[in-house]
């Protein structure tokens, strides 16, 4: 009996020491950094509503976790009742299990720089967001006219035109149409100096009319200096009654028409259409492109001068000339056809 007694003391000591080497190599397992897969760095997409088991199945194929057991315990221990959240994350380096799974349960998802330059169109704005893959274009230009989808954007604002701000944005994969719309149109109310809406209103303006008029300033020049000067020219030629003849406007419409060929034609000047500013008298209907802060802001700090004409140089710069009298103006159309025939060398 007392022999008996011996041998399972015996066992069970040996049990006891296999267990705790067991334990101490799982520890060990579970403290150690990993990197299972090849190249510098890894990209693993996680699809909505995959299960724990799953995701753990999933970093495991991609060599991100030694074993999915080793997840499943490191889950147990760090992590128990957190969810891991959808999208595509980026391993770059060895990682243990617990810091695996803290980054996808922070969603500390893989994030692209997409810039939204000065004086696009929302088609141009949408096309550059469906060729970096965000969104399907069908889906955007439903989602155009919904403006009441969209507290950020004026009621009587007819579309989203004008109102998605250009600047650079870090948007994720998971993001879908609606909610990289709204970032634009949020981020356009955001930026806006403060107290602008009343600004423009003490000035007859509402936010519609200002970001409409910018959006004309946007498209007229890219020099900075002379935004203010041409907010003045088309303040004044308001406040005159005199139709302003914005040569981006009847692009704009032409395009709306689908009779754009890339050029202006007497056709496109005479085309009876809401934002043709040379037929329709005042403001169009809505924006023509997404302005800039420097745009909004020069219709509120418009110049002090008289000026109702600008015509370009024509000599290659992007600057212009500007004239008070049409008899003036006439003068620079003329040098700016001098210039022109001059770098032609007619």
């Amino acid at each position: 009996m007392r022999r008996f007694l011996k041998v399972v003391s015996w066992l069970l000591l040996v049990a006891l020491l296999a267990a705790g080497a067991g334990a101490f190599a799982v520890k060990r397992l579970l403290e150690e950094p990993w990197k299972g897969f090849p190249g510098p760095e890894k990209t693993v997409d996680i699809a909505p509503g995959t299960s724990v088991p799953g995701i753990l199945q999933q970093l495991e194929r991609e060599g991100i976790l030694r074993s999915r057991h080793l997840g499943a315990l490191a889950m147990r221990l760090s992590f128990e009742g957190r969810a891991l959240k959808a999208g595509e994350y980026r391993f770059a380096s060895a990682a243990t299990p617990a810091e695996v799974l803290r980054r996808i349960a922070e969603g500390d998802v893989v994030r692209y720089r997409v810039t939204v330059p000065e004086g696009l169109a929302a088609a141009e704005i949408f096309d550059l967001l469906v060729a970096r893959g965000f969104g399907r274009r069908e889906v955007y230009h439903q989602l155009f006219s919904k403006v009441a989808a969209f507290p950020a954007v004026p009621r009587d604002a007819p579309s989203l035109e004008g109102f998605l701000f250009p600047d650079t944005y870090l948007l994720t994969k998971g993001m879908d149409e609606p909610r990289i719309l709204t970032l634009m149109t949020k981020e356009l109310a955001k930026r806006l100096p403060a107290g602008y809406e009343e600004k423009v209103r003490a000035q007859g303006l509402t936010l519609l009319s200002a970001v409409t008029l910018a959006s004309l300033v946007e498209k007229e020049t890219g020099i900075g200096a002379e935004r203010p000067l041409v907010a003045a020219v088309y303040r004044n030629r308001l406040r005159k009654g005199m139709l302003l003849q914005c040569d981006p406007t009847t692009i704009y419409a032409a395009k709306r028409a689908g009779v754009w060929n890339g050029s202006i034609t007497r056709q496109n000047l005479q085309l009876d259409e809401p934002y043709n500013t040379y037929v329709r008298p005042g403001l169009p209907p809505g924006p023509i492109a997404s302005p800039g802060l420097a745009a909004l802001t020069a219709v509120t700090e418009p110049a002090n001068v008289p000026w109702l004409y600008f015509v370009a140089t024509g000599d290659g710069t992007a600057a212009h000339r500007f004239a008070e009298t049409y008899a003036e103006h006439q003068r620079n159309v003329a040098l700016y056809q001098k210039a022109r025939r001059a770098a032609r060398g007619t």
